[in-house]
Parts: C-alpha cells; sequence; structure tokens
C-alpha cells in the first residue's frame, strides 16, 4: 500500500533526516526529528531533497552496513578504534586497496572489557547513496527508540530488517534475506541470536516486537521459534541518536575533500590577486605621491631661486674666509701646536707653511728615532686632530742630521 504524503517544509532549527520507506514504491521519507517529529516528503531518490535542507542527515538503510559486536578486552576508549581495525581486517571485511569505513558505538562495559557495536559500510553501495548532498551518513537503526532486551522488526525497502537490543543499547541489526517471516528468516534469526547468546553480546531475549503487519501465522511461527511473546507495534518516529555515527561513503568524502581543496585553492587565488592588485595600487600611489612632491620641490626650487643663489654664494665666501675667522685655522696657531709636538732638544723647524687648508712642515731630526717621535706626536695632537699627516722619506745627512718633509691636509675641506 503506498501512503500518501503532503510535502511540507522543516521550520527554522529543525533537524531533518532522509530514512529508507517501507516499500520500493516510496523508497525514502524525509523526516522532522524531535517531539513533534513528522514526515515531510517521500522521495524517489535521495538528492530529490530541497536544496534548502542542507544539514539532513542521510541514514543508510540496514542492508548497507554489516553489524560486527566485539568484546574488546580493553576499557581506554583511546585504543577501541586500533583494535577494531585489526578485527575487521581479521574478518575479511577490509576492502581492497582502501581502508574500511565503519563506526561504533559502546554497549556495556566490564571491569576489564568493552562490549562494542560496529557497523561496517558495504564495499559496494548503490550509486544514489554516493551523493554530496549530505553533510552526514549515519544508520536508520540509530533513529528509533527500539525496546530493552528485544527483537525488532520493520520493513526498510521492501526488506525485512531485524536489531536486537542488549537492555536499551542496539547490539545487533541485520537485513534478511526474506520479506516476509519464513522458514528461512525464521533459521536466519534462531542461528543469529544463539550466536550472540555464546558470545555474551546478549541475554535471554523478553520479547519480539513488529513494526510491520504479521499475519497470525507469522506472529505464532514466530512466537514458537523464538519462545518469546510477539507484539505489533506501530513504527515510531525518528529521533536523534545520542552519540552521531560517521558512515560518510569513500567517494563522497574524497569529492567532499576535492572541493574543499578546490575552495581554498580559489580562495588562495583571490588573496594572491587581491594582494597584487594591492600591491600595485601601493606602488602606483607611492610614484604619484613621489612626483607629486618632487613636482613641488622644483617649483619652490624655480620660485627661490634667487634665494637659493644668494645662500650658495655665502657658503662659499665663507668657506673661503673659514681659515681666517676660525681661531683654530690661524697660520700661528697652528705653528704653536706643530712646535708642542716637538721632542726636546732633538727636532728643530725650518720651515712651517700653510696654504688654505694644506700645511708644510720641514724639519731636521738628530737621527731617525727622533723624526719619527715628531711625527706620532704631531698625529696625536688634539689640537691638529681635523688633519691628515703624512710624512715622506726622512733624508739623513752626513753628519748623521735627519731631514724630514710633513704634509698635512684638513680631514673635512678640499
Amino acid at each position: 500500500m503506498v501512503r500518501t504524503v503532503t510535502a511540507t517544509r522543516a521550520t527554522k532549527g529543525q533537524r531533518t533526516v532522509l530514512l529508507p520507506g517501507a516499500t520500493e514504491a516510496e523508497p525514502w521519507e524525509l523526516w522532522t526529528t524531535g517531539a513533534d517529529a513528522q514526515c515531510l516528503q517521500a522521495l524517489q531518490r535521495p538528492e530529490e531533497k530541497s536544496a534548502g535542507q542542507n544539514a539532513t542527515v542521510l541514514a543508510l538503510p540496514v542492508a548497507q552496513a554489516v553489524a560486527l559486536p566485539l568484546w574488546l578486552q580493553e576499557t581506554d576508549l583511546r585504543q577501541f578504534r586500533g583494535m577494531i581495525e585489526l578485527q575487521i581486517e581479521a574478518r575479511g571485511l577490509q576492502p581492497r586497496g582502501r581502508p574500511a569505513i565503519f563506526d561504533w558505538s559502546i554497549v556495556a562495559q566490564e571491569e576489564s572489557r568493552t562490549l562494542v557495536l560496529v557497523a561496517v559500510l558495504a564495499a559496494l553501495i548503490p550509486e544514489e547513496l554516493e551523493t554530496e548532498a549530505y553533510p552526514s551518513f549515519e544508520l536508520s537503526a540509530r533513529y528509533f527508540a527500539l525496546p530493552p532486551d528485544a527483537l525488532v522488526l520493520w520493513m526498510e525497502q521492501d526488506r525485512l530488517v531485524v536489531a536486537i537490543t542488549r537492555g536499551e543499547q542496539l547490539a545487533y541489526f541485520q537485513a534478511l534475506s526474506e520479506p516476509h517471516v519464513t522458514t528461512r528468516s525464521l533459521q536466519d534469526l534462531t542461528c543469529v541470536i544463539a550466536a550472540l547468546q555464546m558470545q555474551e553480546v546478549i541475554g535471554t531475549l523478553r520479547v519480539a516486537v513488529a513494526w510491520t503487519d504479521l499475519t497470525p501465522a507469522e506472529s505464532a511461527e514466530l512466537q514458537s521459534v523464538l519462545a518469546v511473546s510477539v507484539r505489533q507495534g506501530t513504527h515510531p518516529a525518528p529521533s536523534l541518536p545520542q552519540q552521531p555515527w560517521n558512515l560518510t561513503p569513500a567517494r563522497v568524502d574524497e569529492a567532499k575533500r576535492q572541493r574543499s581543496a578546490r575552495r581554498w585553492q580559489s580562495r588562495a587565488a583571490v588573496l594572491l590577486v587581491v594582494l597584487a592588485v594591492a600591491a600595485v595600487a601601493a606602488l602606483g600611489l607611492h610614484l604619484f605621491l613621489t612626483s607629486r612632491d618632487v613636482g613641488q620641490l622644483k617649483q619652490w626650487k624655480a620660485s627661490h631661486a634667487t634665494a637659493l643663489q644668494t645662500v650658495q654664494d655665502t657658503r662659499a665666501a665663507w668657506h673661503d674666509l673659514e681659515p681666517v675667522v676660525d681661531t683654530n685655522a690661524y697660520p700661528l696657531e697652528l705653528l704653536l701646536h706643530a712646535s708642542e709636538s716637538l721632542p726636546a732638544d732633538q727636532v728643530h723647524l725650518t720651515l712651517f707653511e700653510q696654504e688654505g687648508n694644506h700645511l708644510l712642515i720641514k724639519a731636521e731630526a738628530k737621527n731617525l728615532s727622533a723624526a719619527f717621535q715628531f711625527f706620532d706626536q704631531l698625529k696625536k695632537n688634539p689640537h691638529l686632530s681635523a688633519y691628515t699627516f703624512d710624512m715622506a722619506q726622512p733624508h739623513s745627512l752626513a753628519n748623521d742630521i735627519t731631514q724630514i718633509q710633513i704634509e698635512g691636509a684638513h680631514a673635512t675641506h678640499d
């Protein structure tokens, strides 16, 4: 029977989930979650979802995942992933060439071990489920409030599925091979329950609940085989699981990563263009301001040409008069300071001339050592520190008298 659903929209802030419908005629149902959960729309394909419902979770059918209940000899949550990966590989559930996609939740925890339910995504899933229109992927069985210590049956896309609980926690799920309660499906259920009880995954079942119509014969046969009472019930509205799972298909995950990388590359390219434009604009502004300043300076120079020429002429005249007006540059003053550097009774001056900023000093020394002593003291004289002195090679006479010639140039003038 095909159920008619009037398409509506979720209100702002409502969480929505796409669940597998009971029949292939209406394979998907878009639901809101929470206390006022309602079915908004029936869809034929997941991508038919409204573009405005971007936060919708796609709850994968039970048939698209393998349930793997595991007792882990560990209570440290940080160690679980590595241990689960080893168990998945050991059971041959690792796809060839890529890692398995799985998630898990804790069912029970004892003093030294932990029971977890692992859902491993099937290696091959329908192409329609590999859509980027959904931000996250979950498992449909986790969206329903399940009765404690129970076996629950319902229909998903014309397939009978089962969920088994340990206390109030989902401990196992499976899509059965038959669309109805048949001898084969009952055998499958008997084997599953026996295996789970042997592994101490579940205890004694208290009840079997059918969220689908069973014939009186099917109910009786189910009750006889399971040895529990069978209740008929209405399929509940979905509610959010306490701990979300991530069962995003590999192609979707890779496509999202590539799209994110392209988005960052585009942003980087735009940023580089903006920076380049900003740099060019800054350079252009700098050139404009510099050109403007140069133009203003040229205009100022042209308007003050007479004054500038007067300053330059005055500077030149002052330069020429500096030896006269500067008392430290007087010839007699310089001669006095030069004579202060003479070693006593060792050297006497024979010539002292000043021409502009140049000095010429000639002297006779009693020996070569006295000549160099005079030259060193001349260079160290603080009153003559503005001059750079250079001494020619001393000339020795026959009577051991050494003639010397020293030239001095003012350090700050040509």
